[in-house]
């Protein structure tokens, strides 16, 4: 794989992991609002989510170091985005214990989004690393600026 098509991988996988993890988090605390019926439990549900970046990703990085970035990224996102399909049951479930669960598996797309960004720079010249990382995080800027602005 290229360099170039890399990096374009990496622009998109930020932008729309920005996208999608800013208005999760956001939404994540409406939600567990309505969930639970009180605006104390709105945080419950953001600490869940750092939680979970915190705790995944430990396992994430000792799976890149002994399978790959790609293994780590691909699990990552995956688990986020079963985090995300947690989330949305326990809201038609009105389960809000099973909600701060799903946000703790949203985590991991926080983590691996985290993680991503040093991916920038494993095929690039040393000289071109922090340009490299610089267009990926940007492009994690403009995702997690646009994405709580979509979540109407």
């Amino acid at each position: 794989m290229s360099a170039r098509a890399n990096q374009a991988r990496l622009i998109v996988a930020q932008l729309l992991g920005g996208v999608g993890i800013a208005s999760g988090v956001a939404v994540g605390g409406l939600l567990a609002e309505r969930v639970a019926g009180n605006t104390q439990s709105a945080g419950f549900a953001q600490t869940a989510a750092v939680i979970g970046a915190g705790v995944l990703a430990i396992p994430l990085a000792r799976l890149a170091a002994r399978r790959g970035r790609r293994a780590s990224l691909t699990l990552g996102f995956g688990l986020g985005a079963i985090g995300a399909v947690v989330v949305l049951a326990a809201v038609i479930g009105q389960q809000f214990w099973l909600l701060l669960a799903g946000m703790m598996l949203f985590g991991s797309g926080t983590a691996t989004n985290l993680q991503s960004r040093y991916a920038a720079t494993e095929l690039v010249e040393p000289r071109h690393q922090a340009r490299a990382m610089s267009i990926v995080l940007w492009a994690t800027t403009v995702g997690s600026v646009a994405g709580p602005n979509l979540s109407e």
